[in-house]
């Protein structure tokens, strides 16, 4: 077995298609391609299942990828130790946020950071859904939920709020005095089968009796509509303008935790240790 095809096949296990593997390790597809193959013939065994949508590990290759990961590891932690000079600290850091925190406060805090730090890259991944850390697809997280990998560290960051926004010239705001008023008016919710974690389930608890009219993935688009007095949103407080009003504020209120994961391997460097103290300093007099 080549060791160096093991790289390959890593890659492809966490990216899943061989353009992400490329892209990665700046080599052709074809290349990717027979170094898996070749790795698959030197150990008599299919490691992934080709389909149309990437490839996904079989048996045999999640057992090979759980024992690379731990080797992975290692050699990671053994890189990270090298001292790095405090006056001239450079690597990359890959950050993983949602999409409504990552083009808010987060654009703000990666800001001043690389001001402070011009050295450091910074790969900003924001979206609907979070990079897998286990899968060494990013570095760092900020996410909804706390991590139970144990090669995952969590810790909570930041608190913060989500109420009910409309609008200040909704035209009907003066229908609304409590939660029974909302019946006829368009309310806006997540897709149930594309929600990416359970903390963003809080339509139905908040409405039982209620459906919503228009439906999103994205919670920058529900906040544009709100701003286009479209209809009424749930939306963090982080992303209200001073155009919105909060509805019924005392009876649709909730609160939620964002927590700061970081990959164990990356955890003792010190551009992690930079990146940790400065959101920790940003963010906890932000919400």
């Amino acid at each position: 077995m080549n060791w160096e095809d093991l790289k390959y096949f890593v890659f492809v296990a966490r990216g899943k298609t061989l353009e992400h593997a490329a892209h990665a390790l700046k080599v052709d597809k074809a290349t990717i391609s027979r170094r898996v193959k070749r790795l698959e013939e030197s150990l008599g065994k299919t490691l992934f299942e080709r389909s149309r949508k990437g490839f996904t590990l079989t048996h045999q290759g999640e057992k090979l990828y759980k024992n690379v990961q731990q080797v992975d590891f290692e050699l990671s932690k053994i890189e990270n130790d090298q001292p790095e000079t405090p006056d001239f600290i450079t690597g990359n850091i890959r950050i993983s946020v949602a999409e409504g925190f990552g083009a808010s406060l987060m654009v703000d805090a990666i800001a001043a950071f690389h001001k402070a730090n011009p050295f450091i890259e910074i790969d900003l991944v924001s979206g609907s859904g979070f990079l897998s850390l286990s899968r060494r697809e990013a570095d760092m997280a900020i996410s909804l939920s706390r991590s139970k990998s144990r090669l995952i560290h969590s810790k909570p960051l930041v608190n913060y709020r989500l109420s009910l926004y409309a609008h200040k010239d909704y035209p009907r705001l003066k229908e609304i005095s409590e939660v029974a008023d909302l019946s006829d008016h368009t309310l806006m919710s997540y897709i149930d089968d594309l929600v990416y974690a359970p903390e963003l389930n809080y339509f139905e608890n908040i409405f039982p009796n209620f459906s919503a009219t228009i439906r999103c993935s994205s919670i920058l688009a529900k906040r544009q509509l709100v701003l286009l007095q479209t209809g009424l949103a749930i939306l963090p407080s982080f992303l209200a303008t001073d155009e919105m009003i909060e509805i019924l504020p005392k009876e649709i209120s909730l609160e939620r935790t964002f927590w700061l994961q970081t990959h164990r391997a990356f955890l003792g460097t010190a551009r992690c240790r930079l990146l940790t103290n400065h959101l920790n300093n940003m963010l906890s007099h932000t919400l």
